[in-house]
């Protein structure tokens, strides 16, 4: 959706991390708001950005966990749709996650908890492994196969050899392969009677006084003229 051919363009990867940023909280949000109807939990944004909700002690920490983890694999296909390059997907999940951990920073504090920086890591690699799956799978799928389809279904036409004269090869063929080959066997035939003929005229021009390349005559004994001798 947001890809492009060029090689930089600042303005192209500020929109795919913006984007996938807006769309990680919206669907953590609508992912967290399921999970408290369920379990009769109390929705709010210190689920999301603060550390010490990220906990196995309590049920809501628990929710909070899950709705992390979930919310990391409906991640992995934003990238699919938005960033759509399998090489680049490790490099957005780490600036998901890092931008993540700069407001929580900011909200709450240096996180202090392994448990809030487990589920962070995990979902990080969860995100990327899957995204760049997917990805791999839309890159397949991009190959033109439809121009393929019309040049095969567009039939070849050989120009014929000046020299010879194919019934297949010919354009002018409308069919009538006996004709075509009977046309065939003369040029061939025309051919070798010019070729004797060239080699006949080539044979008494050596004869002629003119040429300066005479010919050697030899004189072949047999055994019977040794006999006579």
């Amino acid at each position: 959706m947001f890809y492009k051919y060029n090689a930089w363009d600042p303005k192209l990867i500020i929109g795919q991390i913006l984007s996938i940023q807006c769309l990680y909280y919206i669907l953590l949000a609508g992912i967290l708001y399921l999970l408290d109807s369920m379990f009769s939990s109390s929705l709010s944004l210190e689920q999301m950005f603060e550390y010490q909700s990220i906990n196995t002690h309590s049920q809501s920490g628990r929710v909070v966990m899950t709705a992390f983890l979930i919310n990391s694999l409906f991640g992995s296909f934003c990238l699919k749709y938005i960033v759509e390059r399998s090489k680049k997907c490790l490099d957005h999940s780490v600036t998901v996650t890092f931008i993540h951990f700069i407001i929580v920073w900011i909200v709450s504090g240096f996180p202090k908890t392994v448990v809030w920086w487990a589920i962070q890591l995990i979902g990080m690699v969860l995100m990327a492994m899957i995204g760049e799956y997917l990805c791999m799978r839309k890159e397949l799928m991009d190959i033109p196969l439809q121009r393929g389809k019309d040049l095969d279904s567009t039939p070849i036409t050989i120009p014929p050899s000046p020299h010879t004269s194919s019934p297949i090869m010919n354009p002018k063929n409308n069919g009538n392969g006996s004709s075509s080959s009977a046309n065939s066997n003369s040029n061939i035939n025309n051919n070798h009677f010019s070729n004797s003929n060239s080699i006949n005229s080539s044979s008494s021009s050596i004869g002629d006084g003119n040429n300066p390349y005479q010919p050697i005559e030899l004189e072949i004994l047999t055994h019977q003229d040794e006999h006579d001798d």
